[in-house]
């Protein structure tokens, strides 16, 4: 099943305050590594991901060049995993 834009927004949303812990509207690489390996304890994956892995990500997904990961970034992931 597909979800619609405002299903994936609100999940966005929701992850993405639980894990912007300082609360700067961006997700910096110790956040998104908290974040992927809460979400593989969940899936039971029985593996972590490692800082470098974390920066990779980063790096890839980061279209603004800042380090972070900002909200629409993050709504563009869940687009395409979900």
């Amino acid at each position: 099943m597909g979800y619609s834009d405002q299903e994936l927004r609100a999940a966005v949303d929701a992850v993405f305050n639980k894990y912007d812990t300082d609360g700067s509207q961006s997700l910096d690489a110790a956040e998104v590594f908290n974040l992927i390996n809460d979400a593989l304890a969940h899936m039971k994956a029985n593996r972590k991901v490692t800082q470098a892995e974390v920066q990779q990500f980063v790096t890839a997904v980061d279209k603004s060049g800042d380090g972070k990961i900002q909200k629409p970034e993050l709504f563009e992931i869940f687009k395409k995993v979900l």
